[in-house]
């Protein structure tokens, strides 16, 4: 059996395809843990990051400076642990504005849901050792739709960060986190599983 550390791990939506796999065994590092307190005591596989991107975020504008000292904490921790466990593969996943790529460097591969099959725009940074999937879709016009999501005019995809976390309950993809969701950030912050089984089969 494989191991697989999710690290900064809430809902665990990026490495539910490891933990629904017979073969392997997930271990979610989270708030009731903390990264800064693990270090691994068993071979690892993989490793998931997903740093929390409060202090990188540039939704209030790119010239804005958040604390990046305060964010890297948790960053810092992850990579430690990574170097650490030398795993076969490692990602860091983080929004692709965000400012983390200015302290860490170029992404190693940036997606959107929408390229594998999940309806929405969520422009996501990947930063690591990992097979990076094959997109499904190249043409927005053949993914399939959720009418229900919200669009904002003038555009032509639905974006995650401007629909409310009641419209969870159109999105089949997400019904296992449903009883999870507090707030729309919890909402706004689910990997799409389009992109997480993609992921998982290419990183076996």
């Amino acid at each position: 059996m494989k191991t697989i550390l999710h690290l900064c791990a809430d809902i665990g939506s990026d490495s539910r395809p490891y933990q629904l796999n017979p073969n392997y065994k997930v271990i979610m590092i989270g708030e009731n843990i903390g990264v800064q307190n693990y270090s691994p005591n068993e071979e690892i596989y993989g490793i998931i990051a997903n740093s929390v991107c409060t202090e990188f975020s540039t939704a209030k504008g790119f010239h804005k400076d958040n604390d990046i000292d305060k964010g890297m904490f948790l960053v810092n921790h992850c990579l430690r642990i990574i170097k650490e466990a030398n795993p076969m593969f490692w990602v860091i996943e983080n929004p692709a504005n965000g400012k983390l790529k200015n302290v860490l460097g170029k992404p190693t591969a940036i997606y959107q849901p929408w390229q594998f099959g999940s309806p929405w725009n969520k422009k996501t940074a990947l930063l690591g050792k990992f097979n990076m999937p094959e997109s499904i879709f190249s043409n927005w016009d053949d993914v399939p739709k959720i009418p229900e999501l919200y669009t904002r005019p003038g555009r032509i995809i639905p974006s995650l960060a401007f629909n409310h976390k009641s419209h969870i309950k159109f999105i089949q993809e997400f019904n296992f986190a449903i009883p999870y969701i507090k707030n729309d950030a919890d909402f706004r912050s689910i990997c799409s599983q389009g992109f997480a089984n993609a992921f998982f089969k290419a990183n076996q």
